[in-house]
C-alpha cells in the first residue's frame, strides 16, 4: 500500500491501517460531482453515481479488510447511500450486520474496529452500527427512525444472503405492526413541523426537517410499505428530486453534509442550479414542499381509512357483513359523498361541465370533504370556464372564499391541481411568491387566502361582507416579479379581474380603491399625528369619504396583518389603528365633509411603494361586492 499524508504519526498509530478504498473517497465524490455538474447530468443519475462510488469504495474497503469474507456478516448502506440519492457531502450511514454465531464478540469488534477507524480517519462523516438481525428488529421494534431507515437497507459487501433476510425481516415487521406505528408516525411528522416549520414558507428552510421536506417524502416510501396506501408518484417525485438537486448544490458550495438553504449561500445556490435569483428557487421549494405535504396528508388519510375499514366494527367492516355496498350521498351536481370524501358522481360527464371544478370547491369547503385523487384528477380535464363567468361561477365563489374553517386545505388542493391558476391568471404571479420581511409568515399566495379566512371573522361587523372576502383575496396581486408598488400595480389588475369574474362596476370599483390603499390606515395611525386633522382628511379621501369602505379597510387591515404574523398586529397598533379609525368616523358623523371642518386631502395620496416595515400586514379594504355578485 502506497504511503498518504495522513500517515505521517508516531509509531503508535501505525496499526491504523489506510485502505486505498476509503482513502481518497471524500476527495473524489467532489471531484465527481463537479465533473457531473460540469456535463449537466440530471440530479438522479447524478446521485446514483455519487452513491455508486461510495458502494464501490466501500466494497474495496470490506473486501481488503476481510479478505472478501462472504460468510457471517455483511456490511450495508441505509440513508441516502441505500437509497441511491446521496450528496457531494453525504453521511456514510453503515450498519454491521452479523449472524450472531459465525463469530465471537471480541472477532466482531475488531471487524468494526477496522472497519470504522479508516473512514474518519479519511475526513468521512460516519453513522454506524453493528447488530444480528434479532438485534435488528429489537432496535426496530422500539426506535421508529432506526425502523424507517432500515427499510432503505442494501447490502455492500459481503454476505449477501444475510442482508436480504434482514431485509424481509425488518419489512415483515413493519407491516405487522402498522396499525402501532401509524400513529407514531403521524406524531413524529407533526413534532418536526413544530419544530422546523412549513418548508414551503421559510426563507432558510430546513430541506430535510421542515414539513414538506425531504424526511416527509420519505415517509410516503414508509406509509405505503405498511401496504395501508399507495405511494404517490409523478409530481412528488419531482418533488422530491427537486428537494434534492438544492440540497446538492447547498452541500457543493459549503462543503458540508448541510440541509438549510441559508440567505448567506443563496445567490451561490442559485447560480448553481441555473436559477435567476433566490427567489426563484425559494418559489420552486415551495411548490416543491407543499406537494410533498399535500401528498403526505392524502396518504395518511388513505392509511388511517384502511386501518378504520378493517377494523372490526368499522362502517367497512359492517358493510361487508351486511354485504352492503358503500354509502353514496348526493351532495351537489355530479359529486357525492363515499364515506367522508367528495367524489365524482357515477355515469357523470365531467368533460362538459365547466363549473364543477368550483362547484367542487365551494362544497369540499362548506362540508369538509376532502377530494378524492381521481376527483381532482377528473377536474383538470374540465373545459375553461368562459372569458366571462356565469353568474353561478361567481356564487360558487362567493361560497369558496366564505367557508373559512376549510378554505386553506382546500384552496391547497385545488391550487396544487393547478386550477386556480386556470380561473384567476394573475395568481400565476403571485404563487409560491416568498416575502423577504421577517414580519411574514407564509408566501405572498398563502398569506392572501389566510388573510380571507381571517376576514371571514369579521364579516358580520361590515355593511358587505362579501367585499371584505373579495378584497382579502385580490389585496396582494399585485406582489408580482419586478413590481415597485405593489398596492398600484395591484388595482391596475382589477378592471380584467372584475370583467372576466362577471362583478359589477361598482362592486370591481370598491375592490380596485381598497386594493390601492390597503396599507394607508396602517401607515396612517402608525407614522402620522393623529391629532392633526390633515391625517383625518387624507384617510377619508383615501376611502372616497365614505364610511362602509372605511369598515372594510378597517376589517381589511386587521386580516392582512395577522396573517402576516404576530409582530404585524400588536395591541399597540390595534390601539392606533382604532383610533384613528374612530376619527374619521366621527369626523363623518359630524358633517366634517363639507370641505370646512377638515382640511383639503394633501394632494400626493399614493399607497406607500413597499410594505412599511413592520406593518406588512395591514392594509386598507375595499367595499361590498354588487347585491349577491351581479
Amino acid at each position: 500500500m502506497e504511503p498518504h499524508a495522513s500517515d505521517a504519526r508516531d509509531d503508535s498509530h501505525a496499526e491504523v491501517p489506510h485502505p486505498p478504498g476509503v482513502r481518497d473517497l471524500k476527495r473524489e465524490r467532489r471531484e465527481l460531482a463537479a465533473q457531473l455538474y460540469r456535463d449537466k447530468v440530471p440530479g438522479p443519475s447524478r446521485r446514483l453515481a455519487l452513491s455508486g462510488l461510495a458502494f464501490t469504495r466501500l466494497a474495496e474497503h470490506w473486501n481488503l479488510i476481510t479478505d472478501g469474507l462472504t460468510e457471517g456478516a455483511t456490511l450495508g448502506a441505509v440513508g441516502s447511500i441505500g437509497r441511491g440519492d446521496a450528496g457531494p457531502e453525504s453521511d456514510l450511514d453503515l450498519v454491521l450486520i452479523h449472524d450472531g454465531s459465525t463469530f465471537s464478540k471480541e472477532e466482531l469488534a475488531d471487524l468494526a474496529e477496522r472497519l470504522w477507524y479508516p473512514i474518519w480517519d479519511a475526513g468521512l462523516e460516519l453513522d454506524y452500527s453493528m447488530r444480528s438481525i434479532t438485534e435488528c428488529r429489537q432496535v426496530a421494534s422500539k426506535d421508529l427512525a432506526a425502523a424507517a431507515g432500515l427499510l432503505d437497507l442494501q447490502a455492500i459487501a459481503g454476505d449477501d444472503a444475510l442482508a436480504k433476510h434482514a431485509r424481509a425481516a425488518i419489512y415483515q415487521d413493519w407491516r405487522s405492526a402498522a396499525r402501532q406505528r401509524f400513529p407514531e408516525l403521524l406524531s413524529n411528522s407533526r413534532a418536526r413541523a413544530e419544530r422546523h416549520g412549513e418548508l414551503a414558507y421559510l426563507i432558510e428552510p430546513h430541506l430535510k426537517e421542515s414539513r414538506g421536506g425531504l424526511r416527509d417524502w420519505m415517509s410516503l416510501k414508509a406509509l405505503s410499505a405498511t401496504w395501508l396506501t399507495d405511494k404517490p408518484h409523478g409530481a412528488v417525485d419531482a418533488a422530491g428530486n427537486y428537494l434534492l438537486d438544492v440540497r446538492d448544490a447547498i452541500q457543493t458550495v459549503t462543503e458540508r453534509p448541510q440541509n438549510v438553504l441559508g440567505r448567506h449561500i443563496a445567490g451561490d445556490v442559485a447560480d448553481l442550479l441555473g436559477e435567476v435569483d433566490p427567489d426563484e428557487v425559494l418559489a420552486k421549494l415551495a411548490e416543491a414542499g407543499r406537494t410533498i405535504a399535500y401528498a403526505l396528508d392524502t396518504t395518511e388519510r388513505g392509511a388511517r381509512r384502511s386501518l378504520e375499514r378493517s377494523g372490526i366494527g368499522s362502517r367497512g367492516w359492517k358493510a361487508r357483513r351486511r354485504g352492503g355496498p358503500p354509502r353514496h350521498v348526493p351532495v351537489a351536481t355530479g359529486l357525492i359523498d363515499v364515506d367522508g370524501e367528495l367524489a365524482l358522481a357515477p355515469h357523470y360527464d365531467a368533460k362538459s361541465d365547466a363549473l364543477l371544478p368550483l362547484r367542487a370547491a365551494a362544497t369540499a369547503a362548506q362540508t369538509g370533504l376532502t377530494f378524492t385523487p381521481n376527483l381532482l384528477a377528473t377536474l383538470e380535464t374540465c373545459p375553461d370556464l368562459p372569458e366571462r363567468w356565469p353568474h353561478e361561477a361567481l356564487e360558487h365563489l362567493r361560497d369558496l372564499l366564505g367557508a373559512s374553517a376549510h378554505l386553506v386545505s382546500v384552496w391547497e388542493a385545488i391550487d396544487l391541481a393547478g386550477l386556480a391558476v386556470r380561473w384567476l391568471p394573475e395568481w400565476a404571479g403571485v404563487r409560491n411568491r416568498p416575502q423577504r420581511s421577517p414580519v411574514h409568515r407564509y408566501t405572498v399566495d398563502r398569506h392572501s387566502i389566510e388573510a380571507v379566512v381571517l376576514a371571514g371573522k369579521a364579516r358580520r361587523h361590515v355593511e358587505d361582507a362579501d367585499l371584505l372576502l373579495f378584497t382579502a383575496w385580490l389585496h396582494d396581486i399585485g406582489k408580482r416579479p419586478g413590481a415597485k408598488n405593489h398596492s398600484l400595480d395591484g388595482a391596475d389588475l382589477i378592471p380584467s379581474i372584475a370583467n372576466r369574474l362577471g362583478l359589477s362596476e361598482a362592486f370591481a370599483h370598491d375592490i380596485e380603491v381598497l386594493v390601492r390603499q390597503h396599507l394607508t390606515l396602517a401607515q396612517f395611525a402608525t407614522t402620522r399625528d393623529l391629532d392633526d386633522p390633515q391625517t383625518v382628511a387624507d384617510l377619508l379621501a383615501a376611502v372616497e369619504g365614505r364610511e362602509d369602505l372605511l369598515e372594510v379597510l378597517r376589517a381589511l387591515t386587521e386580516a392582512d396583518a395577522r396573517a402576516a404574523g404576530p409582530k404585524a398586529w400588536t395591541a399597540w397598533r390595534e390601539t392606533l389603528i382604532s383610533d384613528l379609525t374612530n376619527r374619521a368616523k366621527q369626523a363623518l358623523a359630524q358633517g366634517h365633509l363639507d370641505g370646512e371642518s377638515l382640511p383639503p386631502a394633501s394632494a400626493d395620496l399614493d399607497p406607500p411603494a413597499v410594505d412599511p416595515g413592520i406593518l406588512d400586514g395591514s392594509a386598507p379594504e375595499p367595499r361590498k361586492l354588487p347585491p349577491r355578485v351581479g
